[in-house]
């Protein structure tokens, strides 16, 4: 077992996480209407945190929203990392809410990736009224003109209310994707996510819930802390793993889950049969999951139909690890990440159900999955352009 300089969260003990202070919100229009109800409530300020944000029916209902908060006198913030635009022009709609201007690089690396999965259409932006109000009101400050690398899906509302977890602003998660959203009550929860966020205190499991942050402006440039207290939560689990996850391959992880499946945990991984970008990563990872551990009765994988783009991790039904990062080199040391830690068995197993019942469209790995080496090659190059000036 790995020694991460932490107190073991299985064994060192935390303090007792209320009932009232955390719940799931799930996934697609559920999780997108009761967000949206609560920046329609806002009454001091809004802050949100979004790498996709799409130019469609979801993406201009959170604006009309921000906007009306804005017009009652709430102090909204909105960080919109400038990156997330290639994946705007080549997904969905292909419309992005506030970045109109496609500038040569990215239009690039859209036209790469759209050849690359085969997305047909135009990403030529179209003028949206909504997205320059929004931009001009003057009491909404959108930081959106900086490729600042922030992946994190956070709204924060009147310093009480959290809501996080995997899902951006757009009509494929709204009604497609299965991703998982979770929200935290309290004040004091919020003040340590922001200690956590300027890198004022370190993570601490003791607390019964915490955050699990990677911060560019906080941490050191090549360090990842998260990622240490990410595989050591793996590594402590006595009974059972379930994990689903968006996109794989980050060795480290992988490596971590072969451990428990040969330590006799039960493991249970849940992802996309053909994710939306990393297709082929994610399958030779199942893989060499299988590969490596022998594929024994206590290794269960299941691949859904639909796009998978949870990051979800519950150990031994108890401990929670829930938010935007994913298994990959990006989400540890390249992007800004905000994942919620939770020791918490009632809140676990409501995580559980939520994933069991996404399940139901499934179907479990018997035989070692098949890829396309070539193009597994091609998605690792395309991580390692965008980790460039990252990692």
């Amino acid at each position: 077992m790995m020694s991460s300089g932490l107190p073991s969260p299985l064994t060192g003990g935390s303090t007792p996480v209320g009932d009232d202070e955390l719940r799931v919100l799930g996934s697609g229009e559920s999780a997108f209407q009761q967000i949206v109800q609560r920046i329609r409530e806002a009454k001091r300020s809004v802050e949100i945190r979004a790498f996709l944000w799409r130019d469609d029916e979801a993406g201009n209902i959170v604006g009309e929203a921000v906007l009306e908060a804005a017009e009652r006198g709430v102090k909204v913030i909105i960080h919109k990392d400038k990156i997330a635009a290639v994946y705007e022009y080549t997904g969905g709609n292909k419309q992005s809410f506030f970045h109109k201007r496609v500038d040569a690089v990215r239009g690039i690396q859209a036209w790469f990736l759209g050849a690359v999965y085969r997305a047909p259409g135009s990403f030529k932006q179209k003028p949206n009224a909504l997205s320059q109000r929004v931009l001009e009101h003057p009491n909404i400050d959108v930081r959106h003109t900086q490729k600042r690398f922030d992946h994190s899906k956070i709204y924060i509302i009147d310093d009480e209310y959290i809501a996080l977890g995997s899902m951006g602003i757009g009509d494929n998660h709204r009604h497609d994707w299965f991703d998982v959203m979770v929200e935290i009550h309290g004040a004091e929860h919020v003040e340590r996510l922001h200690e956590r966020m300027t890198g004022g205190d370190e993570f601490d499991p003791s607390r019964g819930l915490d955050f699990l942050v990677h911060s560019r402006e906080a941490h050191r440039k090549k360090s990842c802390p998260m990622i240490s207290h990410r595989l050591a939560l793996i590594d402590s689990a006595t009974k059972s793993l379930t994990v689903e996850m968006a996109y794989l391959g980050d060795r480290r992880f992988t490596a971590a889950l072969a451990r428990a499946v040969q330590r006799g945990i039960d493991v249970t991984l849940v992802t996309a049969d053909h994710a939306d970008v990393l297709a082929n990563i994610n399958r030779a990872t199942c893989d060499a999951l299988m590969r490596l551990t022998g594929a024994p009765a206590n290794l269960t994988i299941v691949l859904l139909s639909r796009m998978v783009h949870s990051k979800v991790v519950v150990i031994d039904h108890r401990y929670c690890d829930v938010g935007s990062a994913n298994f990959t080199t990006l989400s540890h040391g390249v992007y800004d990440e905000i994942n919620l830690y939770a020791d918490s068995e009632p809140f676990a197993l409501a995580l559980e159900a939520e994933i069991e019942a996404h399940c139901r469209e499934g179907r479990i790995v018997d035989t070692r999955p098949t890829y396309r080496k070539l193009f597994s090659g091609l998605e690792r190059a395309i991580m390692a352009y965008q980790s460039r000036r990252g990692g």
